[in-house]
Parts: structure tokens; C-alpha cells; sequence
């Protein structure tokens, strides 16, 4: 381990981490940080949580997401599959610590299957940010994807989402979806779900990242 009076130094100096990163790092200090797991540079993923499957439940809700210190979040979903056939995958936010569930989300996605056929889904007043086919509960159904979210911290902005997924239509095969959603309200929002327009979720496997912007927090 390189040693620098004001960087990194062997076991007794400063860690690099999000707002402690006190110090010079030159290229010696960097690559001994990189080889331990220690350099959390800007633009890196930072894990906040994951969540697995653990029987049918009603919703799966992230609630400590770190609004405060990610101003962008990405959320990858695997192997999401409903105990029924046929509802609609939704997301729907927590705004200070209280879900928005009124029909105030705004969706704009295009989507397409392999029979060949291509639309759009597109609504100013739902009750959650839906995209997705038609799931099914077939072997391989489940639905994967990942979404960003923009903005979730800032109460002088609205929340933004981008999101792509694909999944088993249970009527046209294969289905893909992509697109953007709106919460056209300030708040703070802190948190969000994953829930099913009618009945569980069997399956899931979800993991929640924030994406670091800052050397330093002012």
C-alpha cells in the first residue's frame, strides 16, 4: 500500500467514500483502493438493498432509499411473476412516507410483441406507473426489466421514471415495453412498491442502487 500524507494511508488513514474523501489520491493510492473495493468514484452504482422472493405477498415497498443523497436511482427487477394470470404490473411512489395511490401518474410507453403487433400505452390520470403485458403465470412469464428514477429527494421537482422491460403476454408471447412516467406533483419522494393491479406476486428479485454524483457533500 502506497503511502501520501494527505491521501490515502495503509490502514490508519482516510477511507474513500461518499462525502469522506479528505486528501490527494495519486494513481498508486487510486489502484490500491480499486483492488480492496474502497474507490467509489462519481457516476458508480452503489447497492442500497435487494429483495427476494419469500412466498406470495401483496406488495414488495422499498421505503429507505436514500432520497437525501442520490438524486438518481436504478432499480433492476428479475423473475417478477403474479400468482394470477393476466394483471398489470404497477409502481406507485411514497411521498414522505405516504403511498400515492390517486390517479395523478402519467404514462407515456411504446410497446411490441412477437406475433408482430405494436402500439402504444399512454394516459395522463392512472393509479400507478403500469407497463407490461398481460402476465402470465406460465413457466418463464415473469417480467424483467429495470427502471431510473429522477429527482426523488427534491421537493421543488416533480419525480420522473424511464423504464424498459420485457415479459410473456398471455396472449401474444414475448413482449417488450418502453417508455416514461411522471408523478406531476412536489414532494419528497422517499420511497416506492411493486404491486399488481389484482391479486399477489408470486416471485421477485429486486435490487435498488443509487448513483453516485459528488466527490464531496457539501
Amino acid at each position: 500500500m502506497s503511502s501520501n500524507t494527505y491521501g490515502y494511508i495503509a490502514d490508519t488513514g482516510p477511507t474513500q467514500a461518499y462525502g469522506s474523501n479528505n486528501g490527494v489520491f495519486n494513481p498508486a493510492d487510486i489502484n490500491d483502493l480499486i483492488a480492496e473495493n474502497k474507490w467509489s468514484g462519481v457516476g458508480t452504482l452503489e447497492l442500497i438493498q435487494t429483495q427476494t422472493s419469500s412466498g406470495a405477498v401483496a406488495q414488495v415497498d422499498f421505503t429507505s432509499i436514500k432520497e437525501d443523497i442520490y438524486n438518481i436511482h436504478l432499480v433492476t427487477f428479475n423473475n417478477f411473476q403474479p400468482v394470477n394470470d393476466t394483471p398489470s404490473f404497477l409502481i406507485r411512489f411514497f411521498e414522505s412516507g405516504v403511498i400515492e395511490s390517486g390517479s395523478v401518474y402519467q404514462n407515456a410507453y411504446q410497446k411490441g410483441a412477437t406475433d408482430g403487433t405494436f402500439g402504444e400505452d399512454k394516459s395522463t390520470g392512472q393509479n400507478g406507473i403500469a407497463f407490461g403485458g398481460a402476465q402470465t403465470t406460465d413457466t418463464g412469464g415473469a417480467i424483467n426489466g429495470y427502471f431510473y428514477i429522477y429527482n426523488a429527494g427534491d421537493s421543488t421537482k416533480y419525480t420522473f421514471l424511464t423504464a424498459q422491460s420485457m415479459d410473456l403476454d398471455k396472449y401474444s408471447g414475448g413482449y417488450f415495453y418502453y417508455g416514461s412516467s411522471v408523478l406531476p406533483q412536489v414532494s419528497v419522494v422517499d420511497g416506492f412498491r411493486f404491486l399488481y393491479s389484482s391479486g399477489n406476486i408470486a416471485d421477485f428479485d429486486v435490487s435498488l442502487y443509487g448513483i453516485k454524483e459528488y466527490w464531496y457533500e457539501y
